[in-house]
């Protein structure tokens, strides 16, 4: 209808205007000049005909436009993107989130958050991000980059997803990467915007993505160390100290529960090693099961052959977390991460790893290395490695899944040959101590008691420090049991008594001295019988049972002197001497002692001194305390000249008493807590107990007596931890003592 009112006006005009040309004295054709009168009456109808044709036109314009619909006025510019996911509680990385704040405020533009799967980078860096999102008013980007996948997001699918985010057209998110990284750095140069990108496989996979425009901030989390990414400021989370485990775990399963039952909590933290993924998960199982306690999932979680088991969630699993980042290694790292990591000791260095894998040691440092960057393997001096304890789980399973059993016992024999031929070199052992008991515990539950022997003889003579009797009896105990030889069981019997002697458990000493005298009997062997039953004559008189020492320490003189074994004679007479002096029997003890003393040949050894310092107590017990003083003192420049840790220690305790007996008080006060200070740290207790048994005598003596009371129940206490009754009952006396004005506490 539109269109036909157009053309009908047109043409109108068109009459109208010659109409007026003929009524304004224009000239009509000849047929029709007889008719130029009505020219302008046509005028008026025409202009009329117009006039109301135009209305109708405009009015018809109006209703023919959908009033409900009117042409839409410009866009407004889209909303900026908000892609953050919901950030997970975070507790227990204050200090870290503290840090990135840090970080930024310094002036960092790329932030890199690096550790081990279930460490909590993400949720550290959510958190983080949410809480600054208002200063970027221009959005927040976020891209899952796919890291621990099997098909990490490549930087040319991640740049299509960011230019899509921010606004750009089909067209320009194409071409290579270098056209689309360029393209994203432009679109966002002036904007105020921050991004995400999760669990980065590498550097090489977020340089491409990361925008250089002032107003931009870049948060990455990665499971390896992005050393090499340009300008990023690196911040690496550990696992969380206990107090902080503990607080997540409040927060996962409610403080209530863990309120009732506070050591399975400490437990179930411990048992997590501090990961928040595991922590988060074991709070969850008990969240739901309202039944179960901490303890009761501590139980379940104490089997170390069963704790990845448990330590799972539904899709959440600590072994799914740490197995994604062992399939992304290299052949060479994930054999180094499993037969290095499966190591039976905490740390560990380059050359007992090299030996585990049968690898040069070149090699073995460069995939150490390499899986430090991993968070598969710490680090904590340049020189030792070690490793999280579940991932230590994680690697001995795999060192169980693929290696054959001949394959995992070669992987222990090589480390026991290379410990021993270190050690029977003479060689420094002191930084593998550790691990030779966790190896030795391992090869005997392997069944390799003959390599584990080798291993205990060649470091046993290199324990010559006045503390080793502590570590001696550890490496001595772990090969005793599993002696099927009672020869070699014999000697280990021998060597335990010994230290626990030295240690002064009493009960222990005597226990497993019988036990090496009854071996020795069935050998039939003069030699090994001679030395434990001077064994059993030294536990019976420490365990104060004076007749039967006697009895044994005389039967095993006898064999020494049929053997002509001089050196053990001399240190079964220097036993006696003791026995004798204890006893208060100076007559019998000068005698053994002296012939001693003739025996002791060239050069001085500590036997010397034991020798000359029970003759000074013998002399001292006889009324010769001039004699006393001068073999204390020779005593004395011998265990000064060897630096003897026990000799000068018992040195100090007889010229204390000698000291006491001249009223010289504060000189013997002096010893008794120089000895008092090396027995405590070479931690023999015996001697401890004496300290402190003498010291309160001196107090008791000047009339301190609460100085007193102290000591003597500091020696109660130690002669019953040592299981010592006769010791203890002794101090007992003492201090009963104090009460009584008609009895004497002090006496040495």
């Amino acid at each position: 209808m539109a269109l036909l009112l157009v053309t009908v006006s047109s043409l109108l005009s068109v009459v109208l205007a010659v109409v007026v040309n003929v009524a304004t004295g224009g000239e009509l054709p000849e047929p029709v000049a007889a008719y130029g009168w009505l020219a302008w009456p046509t005028v008026v109808v025409l202009t009329l005909t117009a006039v109301g044709l135009a209305l109708w036109q405009h009015r018809l314009g109006q209703t023919s436009q959908p009033s409900a619909a009117p042409v839409p006025p410009p866009a407004d510019n889209p909303a900026p993107p908000s892609e953050l996911p919901v950030a997970p509680q975070l507790v227990g990385r204050e200090a870290e989130l503290a840090a990135v704040e840090e970080l930024v405020g310094a002036g960092a533009q790329v932030v890199a958050i690096c550790a081990a799967g279930g460490t909590g980078k993400s949720a550290l860096a959510l958190s983080y991000a949410h809480g600054v999102r208002e200063h970027f008013p221009d959005g927040q980007l976020y891209v899952e980059l796919g890291g621990a996948s099997a098909t990490p997001v490549q930087p040319q699918e991640a740049l299509i997803r960011l230019l899509r985010a921010v606004g750009r057209d089909a067209e320009e998110r194409r071409g290579t990467l270098d056209e689309l990284s360029a393209r994203f750095r432009s679109a966002v140069a002036d904007r105020r915007l921050l991004v995400l990108f999760d669990d980065a496989i590498d550097a090489a996979q977020v340089r491409p993505l990361i925008p250089a425009g002032a107003g931009c901030l870049t948060v990455v989390t990665s499971r390896r160390l992005l050393a090499d990414l340009p300008g990023a400021a690196v911040l690496t989370l550990d696992a969380l100290p206990p107090g902080q485990a503990l607080k997540l775990l409040s927060a996962t399963v409610g403080a209530d529960r863990v309120a009732a039952d506070p050591s399975g909590a400490r437990r179930l933290v411990e048992i997590c090693a501090g990961l928040p993924l595991a922590v988060r998960i074991v709070g969850s199982r008990l969240r739901a099961r309202p039944s179960w306690t901490p303890s009761a999932l501590a139980d379940r979680l104490a089997d170390e052959n069963r704790r990845l088991d448990e330590l799972r969630l539904g899709d959440r699993a600590i072994r799914s977390t740490f197995q994604s980042t062992y399939d992304e290694l290299s052949d060479v790292d994930r054999l180094v991460f499993r037969r290095a990591g499966a190591h039976p000791g905490v740390l560990f260095g380059v050359e007992s790893a090299a030996r585990r894998c049968g690898l040069g040691r070149r090699a073995v440092q460069d995939a150490l290395d390499r899986l430090v960057d991993a968070f598969l393997v710490e680090a904590p001096t340049p020189s030792s490695y070690r490793l999280h304890d579940l991932l230590r789980l994680f690697a001995a399973e795999m060192l169980e899944r693929q290696e054959t059993p001949d394959d995992r016992a070669a992987c222990l024999i090589r480390q026991l040959d290379w410990l021993r031929d270190v050690a029977a070199s003479g060689g420094d052992v002191a930084y593998e101590r550790d691990n030779i008991l966790a190896v030795l515990r391992t090869a005997v539950a392997e069944g390799l008691t003959d390599q584990a022997w080798a291993l205990v003889e060649a470091v046993h003579p290199l324990l010559t420090a006045a503390d080793d009797h502590v570590y001696r009896l550890q490496l001595w105990r772990s090969v005793e049991r599993a002696a099927a030889d009672e020869r070699r069981r014999v000697r280990a019997l021998r060597w335990v008594s010994h230290s626990y002697g030295l240690a002064g458990e009493v009960e222990r000493e005597l226990a497993t001295a019988q036990d090496a005298v009854a071996v020795a009997e069935r050998l039939g062997d003069p030699g090994e019988l001679a030395q434990t039953t001077r064994r059993l004559g030294e536990a019976l008189r420490a365990h104060g049972s004076s007749d039967e020492a006697e009895e044994q320490l005389l039967r095993a003189l006898r064999l020494f002197q049929r053997s002509h074994a001089v050196e053990e004679e001399i240190e079964v007479r220097s036993a006696l001497g003791v026995l004798y002096n204890t006893l208060h029997r100076p007559e019998r003890s000068i005698p053994v002692l002296e012939r001693a003393a003739v025996l002791l040949s060239a050069p001085e050894t500590a036997l010397h001194g034991y020798v000359l310092l029970g003759l000074a107590a013998g002399h001292k017990l006889a009324g010769h305390p001039t004699e006393a003083s001068a073999l204390t003192r020779r005593a004395f420049s011998i265990a000064e000249r060897l630096d003897d840790e026990f000799l000068r220690g018992y040195c100090l305790h007889e010229r204390g008493w000698l000291a006491v007996e001249d009223e010289r008080h504060r000189d013997a006060e002096k010893d008794f807590r120089a000895m008092l200070e090396i027995f405590l740290r070479i931690r023999h207790g015996a001697g401890v107990g004496a300290a402190h048994q003498a010291l309160g005598s001196v107090a008791a003596a000047q009339g301190r007596r609460d100085e007193a009371s102290q000591a003597f129940r500091a020696a109660i206490n130690e002669y019953e931890r040592l299981g010592n009754s006769n010791l203890a009952d002794e101090a007992r006396s003492s201090l009963s003592a104090l009460d009584s004005p008609s009895r004497n506490p002090s006496g040495s």
